[in-house]
């Protein structure tokens, strides 16, 4: 063997072009409710209460005679909206040894906001998702589909079950539903079930995706439900982990929710929910980023914030599936 031995003799450093991070690939919390922005800390949304609008009242009138009348009652939904932060500390040594030779390539003042950013909405998801798994929907706090939605052949339910829903809150409301979420679970069973194949066979690759199930139900859009939290506590060595799904009502059984989502919000415009949230000052942003030194420490702090209120405001407009793969 040649003295020395080169490759031996390497000392290693670390890639300039690549690192490993673990985080959510996807949240879908703003795609569930509509936003309404520039919102008071404190506000009521006025709701026009839906029976006296279906009522069938005119009536031929006679010369002479006054036409009929009636009413419209209405309630109001509060709005109290609370601020959500959370904040991450970069040191003056992660910034000077940050640049050394055989450093990372960690970008400290970056990833402290990102990190904070992603807790802002982690957050968000998991308040969402509690307000569906936990609500009454269509008079109803959701419904046992027994893991029906996970058997072969003529034992699934999943079909059936979104179209007879489907009518239901139309003749409810009025308003057909336009959006399915599926948990991450439940989509994987269906992508194998037999029926919902046979019905998309002659569609292009013939395999199930989100946008197909949403052709299938004539829906604008189908979401899945995919992020995750961990529930241990923080361990250096990467110990800790234990993790659950967001959108599982229990866990590793499987959820799902039809519900109606508006185009925009506005006025006599109904929705499943809606999302209040108040702009900042700076440029009237959705979200606050803000940093402070603390000199005694020689570090900055970085915080990102967001003001909301998440409400239900058409508990007839939505409907919830849980237990949909195992029971």
């Amino acid at each position: 063997m040649s003295q020395p031995d080169t490759k031996d003799l390497i000392v290693p450093v670390p890639l300039r072009n690549i690192s490993i991070a673990y985080r959510n690939q996807s949240y879908i919390a703003d795609k569930i409710f509509p936003i309404v922005d520039n919102v008071a800390p404190k506000a009521k949304i006025a709701r026009y209460l839906k029976g006296a609008w279906f009522r069938d009242e005119a009536k031929m009138r006679a010369p002479g005679t006054v036409a009929p009348r009636s009413g419209f009652p209405t309630d109001d939904i509060d709005i109290n909206t609370k601020e959500y932060a959370f904040a991450k500390e970069v040191t003056d040594e992660d910034r000077r040894f940050g640049k050394a030779a055989g450093a990372p390539p960690l970008k400290p003042d970056q990833d402290a906001i990102e990190f904070c950013t992603d807790k802002i909405d982690l957050k968000k998801e998991r308040r969402v998702a509690e307000i569906i798994l936990s609500s009454t929907w269509s008079g109803v706090a959701g419904e046992d589909a027994e893991g029906l939605w996970a058997a072969a052949d003529e034992g699934n339910t999943f079909i059936e079950d979104v179209e007879d829903q489907i009518e239901y809150i139309r003749s409810q409301t009025g308003f057909r539903p336009n959006v399915l979420m599926l948990s991450s679970k439940t989509l994987k069973e269906i992508k194998q079930e037999p029926t919902v194949l046979n019905r998309i066979k002659y569609a292009q690759k013939g395999i199930i995706t989100p946008n197909l199930i949403a052709a299938l139900f004539d829906l604008d859009e189908v979401l899945v439900g995919s992020a995750i939290y961990s529930i241990a506590n923080e361990k250096k060595d990467g110990s800790d982990w234990s993790s659950q799904d967001i959108w599982e009502k229990n866990q590793n059984q499987g959820s799902a929710f039809l519900f109606y989502r508006p185009p925009a919000p506005g006025l006599k415009v109904p929705s499943a929910g809606i999302q209040a949230r108040i702009a900042y000052e700076n440029n009237h942003m959705p979200r606050r980023v803000s940093s402070w030194r603390e000199s005694a420490a020689h570090q900055d702090v970085y915080e990102v914030a967001e003001e909301t209120d998440i409400v239900q405001t058409g508990p007839d407009l939505g409907f919830l599936w849980y237990d949909t793969i195992l029971t």
